[in-house]
């Protein structure tokens, strides 16, 4: 439907009148227009008679206006037409044919179809075409109504209704108590332009009553609130929702995924992003995310909720429905407005923004607590690990080959001849220099056991172990080994004397190597920005020590002295009675000599079996040592020592061998630097070299002349010439003298191993993992030869993971985002097919609705918004989305019965963006469902009253209006209080006969679908 509109003398027709404000043009100009289209008027139009409102001062309309009129500072103005002054009645010209029309079915609600008595005669017009009378029986036109049957034709005069059906049937009645009524001439005015002002009295004087502007009803759309689906709009719309979607399900992916970097984010060589250039990365693309998902998701719901509104079959939208989108993009509101929360969020799409709006602010905290790269360890994994292998274990020349020395190449003048003598001096060097570092922390830590004075550990295995320094940054821990054999108290209950017995095993260094070969791909801490780190238990076998000393008195030690010895060749010492053997004392010692002693057993010597006892060219005196390097072909290092504080002398063997009883474990950390330890005799070990071979190694020479050097570089042997030397002084004091543990101090034996660990170490890099050598040289350096090894691995690498448990509520945000941007999608792509009324040609009562597809499937019945009150009537036509919109029988066929829009496919003008929010309200009529909410804005009770999106086809004028539960809340509003100018604008359909489009306006087939639909929240 549309206005009729009016025909001049000279067959221009004439738009609507604008109630615009005054513009303060020049009163003189305006009552000359005046004068000039009043003349002009009475020519063409009919007399209506006087219409002015009484509260209107006559000389406004005819001459100056008083100075009081002037002077009223609480006037609002509004723009009347110049047909408000009286007009003499004249004959009028015949309406052309084509704006003859019988009233058609239109999508609007009962406000505005014709108003009572739709059968009678508009001025005494009648249908041509169907011989029913159009408008009301009340007419403007003072002529007879008999001139109907005439078919004379002149210009139309405006439908009206009674004053008691409709207030008044001359005015459009405003919708404040106090405004003023407007003449309905004045809308159907020739001119539009401002001529006449309304003020409204005010009884305080000095004060600035609020202004009541009238709608605009000339705001003609010039575009329809239908976009298609290949509007610019609409494909930056689901290429964001594209993106958003894909890449929230992607961040989801891979929070549970929980990838691992490797050297791909790191600092070292090769391809690799920077651990902060991913960070931010990471950031950047969440922070896209969110913005992308906000976007889609408001649109979404604008398009949900104005679809809403257009539609006749739901009960509107609500002020809080519409602040919805606030809280997505404005999160703070749910705080700072939370008195409109009840209202719109115990729906469920007002759940759904509510969710949408945690989702936004917490979703780049999300990302960065699961998705960003961050250090985080791996679980445990069982795999090889490779090695370079270049010796056997304790291979001396090998060992003192590889002493890093810048010496290398210089000889030595006489008496070497010429020989390169400095291997023996770096390893001597090196030797001394690491034996002393681990005595000297090993003492220090019995220093603070032994001033606190309560220690209690007169066990071996609870006592302190040795430690030694690899390459200085990396701490190795010794551990005690067969410690049953340590008991100093059962011993002596076995042999009638003080016997001290240790084992000390330490880990592989060889597994440093095998750490650190790139070939085994484990991140260092310098490739993870110094902060890195590592474990390794390796299933190697470990190098031991043992160290045994026995007490002795002078008698049972006479075997093994030289100068006991028949025809001795001695010289004195000068200290006292002491003598010792000749400098070439060795040379007297037979080949396989064999002295009986009482500690054979306990030794082990045996005549023949490869372990001879030791010789030694005098007695030490007190605080002295001496050392046996003379036994040919043996594997023991024998050190006699003798205490100044105990009689007896201590006779010390030293032996070494790799056991398989133990595993290395190896932790590296990029601020604690790295500490390998031996983990032995653990039987729920499962890393224990044990699970391999159960058999240890058989000790060799080989150890035995690493032994030697050791015990040159510190001079162990000094007491051959009495020197009295610290290392001796500090050894000899801790032997025992009683069968028992000192709980304060270590004993001699604990000592020297912890002092011959630094063999262990040097004996073990670059050396084999196993218990035995298969190999065709103890030197193999010269060829490339790498042995493999079970170890179990934890690394630490970038991560998309959570680093604590309670991070994990975090899947939430991300899951939930993926959810909700997958709905936003299918609802873009997936046009919402809903309920509609199919056409029917009896009547309004007959309708029926026609089921959807969604209506078939229990998904769409969560999404049904109840109503409340009466359901409007909808409007006649076929729920469709394919391009034959209207069956060719419909009455409401366009042209050949086909129709290409698609209203429910695309996009609809998004009414709660602020800027269309305000251009279609201050188009729209005032209510009073909203009075007194001007000043502060509406309180909640206001916020939760339904609107409408309603439609004037004549005018193409989309406007505000109330929905059935705010209109029926308001008890004293009948529909004349309700009626606006644009009610009666839409009482014809716009000219012309024969239906189609212009039955609904320019754009009216888009809001006819729009309207006629359910929507799906």
């Amino acid at each position: 439907m549309g206005s009729v509109p009016f025909w001049n003398t000279d067959g221009n027709s004439g738009l609507p009148s604008t109630f615009s404000p005054f513009r303060n043009n020049d009163y003189s100009e305006l009552v000359d227009r005046n004068d000039r289209d009043t003349a002009a008027a009475q020519t063409t139009w009919p007399s209506t008679g006087p219409m002015t409102s009484p509260h209107i001062d006559p000389s406004i309309a005819y001459g100056d206006p008083p100075d009081s009129f002037l002077r009223k500072q609480a006037s609002s103005t509004v723009s009347l037409p110049h047909s408000l002054k009286p007009l003499p009645s004249i004959s009028r010209r015949p309406l052309p044919s084509q704006f003859i029309t019988k009233p058609p079915h239109t999508a609007m609600s009962s406000r505005y179809q014709s108003p009572v008595g739709s059968a009678e005669n508009i001025g005494g017009l009648e249908s041509p075409d169907t011989g029913r009378h159009l408008g009301t029986a009340s007419t403007l036109s003072s002529e007879p109504s008999s001139a109907s049957s005439s078919k004379q034709y002149g210009p139309p005069s405006p439908t009206v209704s009674t004053l008691k059906a409709r207030k008044s049937a001359a005015f459009i009645n405003p919708q404040h108590p106090r405004a003023e009524s407007i003449p309905m001439s004045a809308m159907y005015s020739q001119d539009s332009s401002s001529t006449i002002r309304i003020s409204e009295d005010n009884s305080e004087t000095g004060s600035s009553p609020p202004r009541y502007a009238k709608s605009h009803l000339d705001c003609h759309s010039r575009e329809d609130v239908y976009s298609k689906r290949r509007s610019r709009l609409f494909i930056v719309l689901v290429f964001l929702s594209i993106y958003s979607t894909s890449l929230s399900g992607l961040w989801f992916l891979v929070s549970i995924v929980q990838p691992q970097y490797g050297r791909g984010v790191s600092t070292g060589a090769g391809w690799k992003i920077l651990p902060s250039t991913a960070t931010l990365l990471t950031t950047l693309a969440a922070k896209t995310i969110e913005l992308s998902f906000v976007t889609v998701f408001v649109t979404v719901l604008g398009q949900v909720l104005t679809r809403r509104a257009f539609s006749k079959l739901s009960a509107g939208i609500s002020l809080a429905e519409m602040t919805m989108r606030n809280w997505v993009i404005q999160p703070g509101s749910l705080i700072t407005y939370w008195d409109n929360i009840p209202a719109a969020a115990t729906t469920f799409l007002g759940m759904l923004t509510l969710s949408a709006a945690i989702c936004s602010l917490l979703y780049t905290t999300a990302s960065d607590a699961m998705v960003s790269p961050k250090l985080a360890r791996q679980g445990w994994v069982m795999r090889d690990l490779n090695a370079r292998v270049k010796t056997s274990y304790a291979n001396l020349p090998y060992i003192e080959k590889a002493c890093k020395n810048p010496l290398r190449g210089y000889h030595d003048p006489f008496p070497y001849n010429g020989t390169l003598v400095y291997p023996d001096s770096c390893l001597a060097v090196l030797l001394s220099g690491q034996s002393y570092q681990s005595l000297v922390s090993f003492l220090g830590e019995w220093d603070d056991i032994h001033t606190s004075r309560n220690s209690t550990m007169h066990q071996l295995a609870t006592r302190p172990i040795g430690k030694h320094n690899l390459f200085d940054n990396t701490t190795m821990e010794s551990s005690w080994v067969e410690t049953e054999h340590g008991n100093v108290a059962a011993k002596f209950k076995s042999h009638k004397r003080i016997i001290n017995n240790v084992t000390l095993a330490m880990p592989h260094a060889g597994v440093y190597a095998a750490a650190t070969d790139p070939m085994n791909g484990i991140l260092q801490p310098n490739d993870l920005m110094g902060l890195g780190e590592y474990s390794i238990k390796a299933s190697v076998v470990s190098p031991v020590v043992n160290v045994m000393c026995v007490n002795m008195n002078k008698h049972e030690l006479a075997p093994l002295i030289y100068t006991t010895w028949p025809n001795a060749r001695t010289d004195n010492t000068g200290i006292a009675n002491q003598t010792i053997g000749l400098s070439d004392w060795q040379d007297s010692v037979p080949y396989n000599w064999y002295n009986y002693t009482v500690v054979d057993k306990i030794f082990k010597w045996q005549q023949g079996s490869g372990r001879p006892p030791p010789a030694f060219q005098l007695y030490p005196a007190d605080w002295n040592m001496l050392t046996n390097i003379s036994a040919n072909f043996s594997d023991p290092l024998y050190i006699l020592g003798k205490s100044g504080v105990v009689a007896d002398y201590t006779l010390c063997e030293l032996r070494s061998w790799m056991t398989s009883n133990c595993s290395t474990t190896f932790d590296v950390s990029g601020t604690l630097g790295g500490q390998m330890r031996a983990h032995c005799e653990d039987p729920d070990d499962p890393n224990s070299y044990w699970h391999i071979n159960h058999n240890d190694s058989v000790p060799t020479g080989d150890w035995r002349n690493l032994a030697e050097a050791w015990s040159t570089s510190m001079d162990l042997n000094g007491g051959v010439q009495n020197n009295n030397a610290s290392n001796a002084r500090v050894l000899t004091r801790l032997i025992l003298d009683k069968p028992a543990l000192n709980p304060r101090l270590p004993s001699m034996a604990e000592a020297v191993a912890v002092l011959a660990s630094s063999t262990l170490v040097a004996g073990t890099l670059d050396s084999n993992f196993k218990s035995y050598w298969d190999y065709s040289g103890p030197d193999i350096s010269n060829t490339t030869t790498y042995e493999a090894f079970k170890a179990q691995v934890q690394t630490q690498q970038y991560t998309s993971t959570h680093t604590a448990q309670w991070q994990a509520i975090f899947y939430v945000i991300l899951g939930l985002t993926f959810v909700l941007n997958v709905l936003c999608f299918l609802y873009l792509v997936i046009p919402p097919s809903s309920s509609s009324s199919s056409y029917s040609s009896s009547s309004s009562s007959s309708r029926k609705p026609t089921p959807s597809l969604f209506s078939r499937f229990p998904f769409t019945n969560p999404f049904k918004r109840r109503t409340h009150g009466p359901v409007k009537s909808s409007p006649s036509l076929v729920e469709s989305d394919s391009e034959n919109e209207y069956p060719a029988s419909s009455r409401q066929h366009i042209g050949a019965g086909k129709q290409n829009g698609k209203a429910a496919k695309g996009l609809v003008t998004d009414y709660t963006e602020p800027q269309n929010l305000f251009a279609l309200a201050i188009n729209s009529p005032s209510s009073r469902a909203l009075a007194g909410s001007c000043g502060r804005g509406p309180d909640p009770a206001e916020m939760a009253f339904p609107w409408h999106v309603g439609y004037v086809p004549g005018a193409n004028h989309y406007f505000f209006e109330e929905g059935d539960g705010a209109r029926n809340g308001i008890a004293d509003m009948g529909a004349g209080a309700m009626a606006s100018g644009a009610d009666l604008l839409g009482v014809d359909g716009g000219g012309g006969g024969g239906g189609g489009d212009s039955d609904y306006g320019r754009y009216g087939k888009s809001y006819k679908r729009l309207s006629s639909r359910r929507p799906w929240l």
